[in-house]
């Protein structure tokens, strides 16, 4: 008889799915609000869902640690979209092209140009997403296979 191995309570696959998740949720925010000429930070809250799903469905077993990663993961991708907005910002202003204002912005510039257009609802936006993000990744569903109930 072999004993059966425990599965790992850290899915390193699924945390990198959700972090990948909120980074191409990220990007597509950022080009939204690129175009639009406005911050949409609004759109953090699905961005927030998409990555509690994913982790909820691929992330680690322990509800609690699922909900940190989310959290982490929600204010990355808020912080990595509002980066790539200020940066489009600069590039626009100085009639530059935007791969050139990527690499040469710094982080401090990046978030002195963020903060300074986010408005007190827009940081309600950003805090609900990560609680959004936290709540999904924490709610399991209990649902057993259909081929396990009727074995």
């Amino acid at each position: 008889m072999h004993a059966e191995r425990p599965l790992p309570t850290i899915n390193l696959f699924g945390l990198a799915t959700g972090l990948m998740s909120a980074l191409a949720g990220a990007a597509v925010w950022a080009l939204a609000a690129l175009w639009r000429q406005e911050l949409l930070t609004f759109l953090a809250l699905p961005v927030g869902l998409l990555i509690g799903r994913v982790l909820a469905n691929n992330g680690p077993r322990n509800p609690l640690f699922a909900a940190l990663c989310a959290v982490l993961f929600s204010l990355a991708a808020s912080a990595y979209a509002l980066w790539m907005i200020a940066s489009g910002r600069v590039a626009l202003l100085l009639g530059m092209r935007l791969t050139d204002i990527l690499s040469a912005i710094g982080l401090d510039l990046a978030a002195a140009i963020a903060w300074a257009r986010l408005g007190t609802p827009d940081i309600f936006c950003l805090i609900a997403a990560a609680v959004v993000a936290a709540i999904a990744a924490a709610w399991r569903r209990r649902v057993q296979p259909a081929a396990a109930e009727n074995s």
